[in-house]
């Protein structure tokens, strides 16, 4: 179960199991600066890691966030 509130300031809560309950665990990590490799075991993270550095992409450089250019975005009114 998630807890939270929406764009509007009201509380919401969302109950998931199986696929929907990892999902939101899954971003609910994100919240809290925790990523899919953080929850690995440690043999599992280091196979990851080593197909991340692999990847073609990996070294480049990471790509500009840009800001909302909505005054109310992520804050509730």
């Amino acid at each position: 179960m998630a807890r939270g509130w929406n764009e509007h300031g009201e509380p919401v809560t969302v109950e998931g199991s199986e696929l929907l309950a990892r999902c939101i665990q899954h971003e609910t990590d994100h919240l809290d600066g925790v990523l899919f490799v953080d929850r690995l075991d440690t043999e599992t993270r280091k196979l990851a890691m080593a197909e991340i550095r692999a990847a073609e992409w990996f070294g480049e450089p990471a790509p500009q966030v840009k800001v909302s250019p909505h005054p109310l975005f992520g804050k509730a009114r």
